[in-house]
C-alpha cells in the first residue's frame, strides 16, 4: 500500500459507526462494547457523519457515539482517528442532500462539539447537493479549513470530474465510496485509480455488499468457491478480495456483533494466489477506457488554434458551446453557426441523455465535420468538462457563448412560447405531459434547477474563449389600451364565514369603496380584470364552478364591468404551472388577448406576490390598502 495521511494506520481497516447509530441500533453501552472491541483488536479509524442518527432531533449521536467510546476506552487514544461527515439532513428520519454553505457551517460547529475537539481530524462532503452549486459547497469547505475547524477535507460519493473540481478549493486528502464484490463501480469508473494516483485513501464502504445484500455473497459465483477452498464464510474472501488490490483501499465495516469484527479481521489473514485471482477475473475492478482517459489531469493542449471572443462562424475546427437557462433564446446564434456548416449536437432533438453527446462530438470531431456546435443548458462544470475533455483529446479549441438571461425573462420567453404554440396557458399535468415532447417548453422545477445550481463559466475549465451575452427583448406590438388587473380575496373582497376565501357565492362580502375608487378609473378608460389564484380548487376545497360562481358574485356586488375574469386552479405547492402568481402567466396572456399597453398596466394586490407578480412582467403595481384609501 503507498504512502498516505491513513498509511500509519496499525490495521488497515476502519470501523463505520452508520448502523450502531441509526434505525435498530443497539443501545449505547453495547454499541461502545462494539467500538472497545475493535479498538482493543488495532482498529484505530471510527468513520461516523452528523447524520449518523434516527433524525433531525438526534443530530451527532454517531460523533457523541465516537467521543464517549474514546473517552472510557483505557488504550491509546492518540491513535484514533475520526473520520465524520457533513451535507446530509435527516427530516423525518429520511435522508436529503444539504449543502448549502450555512448548512455546512452550521454541521461542522455541531460536530466539533459532540466530538469535544477544537478541529476535526478529517470532514468528508457526503453527497453533491443539487438545490446548491457546487462550487459554494466546495468554497464553504475550504474556508472552514483555512479557519482551522478542519485539518483534512474530502468527499463521498463522487467522480473523477468532481474529485477535480475540488482540488481548485483544497487538497482533497482522501475519497469514500462503495465498493466490493457486488458493487465495482467505483473501480470501473476509475475512482479507486484516482485515489492511488493521488496518492490519497479510498475509503470503501460496504466493503462487503451491505446489510441487506449479506446473503447474495454466499450465492456469488467467485466468492463461492473460494470461501470453499480456504474453508472460510464468503463475507471473507469478498474482504480479502479488496485488500488484494494493488490500491490504497481501506474496507470500513459496519459491524454491530463483536464476532462480525473478528470475522473481518481475519479476512486480513487470507492471502490470495495467481489461481485466485484467474478464478475471479470477470470480476474486474479495472478502469474502463473511458475512465481511464479522464484519469489524466485537465490541462490545455499545446498547439490549439487561438480564438477571438468576437469572431464569426469560421471554417476551422471548433467545438462551440452556447450555454443558457432554458428559455434563454439561443436559437438566433444556433442558426447563425448552423448555417456556416456546424454540427449540431442537441439533447432535446435527439433524445437520450446529455453525456450520450460525448461520443458524438468524439465521432465529428475524428472523421465527421469537425466543427460542432451543441446548445443546451450545461448549468454546471461537471456538466460542460466531458464535453471539454473530449474536444480536447482532439486537439480542437472550445468556445463557450454564455446566454446570460435573467430567470424572469426566460420565464416571459417560455410563456409566451406556451401560448404561441397552444394558445393558452398549461397546467401542471399537461405541462409535465409536454417537456417529454417539447423540451422547449419546460415546467417551472426546471428553471428552479438551474438557477440553484449554476456555476458561471470560466476559462479555467479549458475554454479558448468565454463570451457573455445579455439578454435583449425584443419591442412588443404596441398596444395602446388601459388595463387594471386586480386581486381579488384580501383586496375587492372578504368572506362573511371569516374563512380566507369563499366557498359558495353567499358568503361573498365587498370591501368598503370599492366600487367608487374603481368607477373612476374606467372613467379614466381603464378595463377592470379579477387576477386570482385559487389552489382551493386543486386541493378539491371548492370546484372549479363555485370559485366562477363566487367570481361573479363579486362582480355583481361591484356592479362594474369585468373584461375578464382570470384564475389559477392549480395546487399552490410545488408549483408545476405559470399561471400561478407570482409567475407572469395570467398578465401576459390578458395583455396579449386584450392589446393592453404595458405603460397603463396597473396591478392592485394586498400580497407580496401580487407584488411580484406586477413586477415579473413590468406591470405598475399599487398596495390596494393605498389604492382604495383603507
Amino acid at each position: 500500500m503507498s504512502d498516505h495521511l491513513l498509511s500509519g494506520l496499525k490495521i488497515p481497516m476502519g470501523l463505520g459507526l452508520l448502523r450502531l447509530s441509526t434505525q435498530d441500533r443497539p443501545e449505547e453501552a453495547e454499541a461502545i462494547r462494539v467500538i472497545h472491541h475493535a479498538l482493543g483488536k488495532g482498529i484505530r479509524l471510527l468513520d461516523t457523519a452528523d447524520t449518523y442518527c434516527l433524525d433531525n432531533g438526534d443530530l451527532h449521536y454517531g460523533e457523541v457515539l465516537a467521543r464517549k467510546a474514546i473517552e472510557s476506552w483505557d488504550g491509546p487514544k492518540e491513535e484514533i482517528k475520526v473520520i465524520t461527515k457533513a451535507g446530509l439532513s435527516r427530516p423525518k428520519g429520511r435522508w436529503m442532500p444539504s449543502g448549502s454553505p450555512e448548512s455546512l457551517r452550521k454541521a461542522v460547529e455541531g460536530s466539533l462539539a459532540a466530538l469535544g475537539v477544537d478541529q476535526l481530524f478529517m470532514l468528508l462532503l457526503h453527497v453533491k447537493d443539487p438545490k446548491t452549486p457546487f462550487e459554494d459547497s466546495l468554497t464553504a469547505l475550504a474556508e472552514m479549513q483555512r479557519e482551522g475547524k478542519v485539518a483534512h477535507l474530502g468527499l463521498c460519493n463522487v467522480s473523477i470530474p468532481e474529485v477535480r473540481q475540488a482540488q481548485r478549493h483544497f487538497e482533497v486528502s482522501a475519497i469514500q465510496c462503495e465498493l466490493s464484490v457486488m458493487n465495482r463501480k467505483a473501480g470501473t469508473s476509475g475512482m479507486v485509480d484516482l485515489a492511488a494516483q493521488l496518492g490519497i485513501p479510498f475509503l470503501a464502504h460496504r466493503p462487503m455488499g451491505g446489510y441487506a445484500k449479506a446473503d447474495k455473497i454466499s450465492k456469488n459465483r467467485a466468492m463461492k468457491p473460494l470461501a470453499a477452498k480456504y474453508d472460510v464464510p464468503p463475507n471473507e474472501t469478498a474482504l480479502a478480495t479488496l485488500y488484494d488490490l494493488d490500491h490504497p483501499v481501506i474496507p470500513l465495516i459496519g459491524a454491530t456483533r463483536i464476532e462480525s469484527i473478528d470475522s473481518s479481521l481475519s479476512a486480513l489473514e487470507l492471502k490470495l494466489d495467481d489461481d485466485d485471482r484467474t478464478a475471479r477475473e470477470k470480476i474486474t475492478f479495472k478502469a474502463t477506457e473511458e475512465a481511464h482517459d479522464n484519469l489524466e489531469p485537465p490541462s490545455m493542449p499545446d498547439g490549439l488554434r487561438e480564438l477571438k471572443s468576437d469572431e464569426e462562424p469560421g471554417t476551422d475546427p471548433e467545438v462551440v458551446v452556447i450555454m443558457g437557462i432554458q428559455g434563454a433564446g439561443k436559437s438566433s446564434l444556433v442558426d447563425a453557426y448552423e448555417n456556416a456548416g456546424f454540427h449540431r449536437l442537441n439533447r432535446d432533438l435527439l433524445g437520450g441523455k446529455l453525456e450520450d453527446l460525448i461520443p458524438m462530438i468524439g465521432e465529428q470531431l475524428a472523421g465527421g465535420n469537425p466543427r460542432v456546435i451543441l446548445d443546451n443548458t450545461y448549468p454546471t462544470r461537471l456538466s460542460r468538462y466531458p464535453v471539454i475533455r473530449m474536444a480536447q483529446k482532439h486537439k480542437v479549441p472550445v468556445r463557450c457563448i454564455h446566454m446570460a438571461t435573467p430567470v424572469g425573462d426566460a420565464v416571459i420567453n417560455i410563456v409566451n412560447r406556451v401560448l404561441d404554440r397552444h394558445g393558452k396557458l398549461l397546467g401542471p399535468d399537461e405541462m409535465k405531459e409536454l417537456a417529454k415532447t417539447d423540451p422547449n417548453l419546460p415546467p417551472p422545477a426546471a428553471l428552479s434547477t438551474y438557477a440553484s445550481s449554476f456555476e458561471p463559466p470560466d476559462l479555467d475549465e479549458g475554454f479558448s474563449v468565454v463570451r457573455e451575452v445579455g439578454f435583449e427583448r425584443r419591442p412588443g406590438p404596441a398596444h395602446q389600451n388601459k388595463g387594471l388587473l386586480l386581486d381579488v380575496d384580501g383586496t375587492l373582497r372578504i368572506t362573511k364565514s371569516g374563512e380566507i376565501y369563499p366557498r359558495h357565492p353567499d358568503d361573498v362580502e365587498l370591501l368598503p369603496n370599492r366600487r367608487e375608487v374603481l368607477q373612476r378609473w374606467i372613467d379614466d378608460g381603464y378595463e377592470l380584470f379579477f387576477i386570482s389564484n385559487q389552489s382551493g380548487v386543486a386541493s378539491k376545497q371548492l370546484s372549479y364552478k363555485d370559485a366562477e360562481a363566487c367570481f361573479d358574485r363579486t362582480a355583481e356586488l361591484l356592479g362594474l364591468p369585468i373584461k375578464e375574469m382570470a384564475f389559477c386552479p392549480h395546487k399552490a405547492f410545488p408549483v408545476g404551472c405559470f399561471c400561478r402568481k407570482p409567475f407572469p402567466g395570467m398578465g401576459i396572456d390578458l395583455m396579449r388577448k386584450h392589446e393592453l399597453s404595458l405603460e397603463h398596466l396597473v396591478m392592485v394586490g394586498d400580497m407580496d406576490s401580487d407584488q411580484k407578480f406586477a413586477e415579473s412582467f413590468g406591470a405598475n403595481y399599487q398596495d390596494a390598502k393605498e389604492f382604495f384609501g383603507d
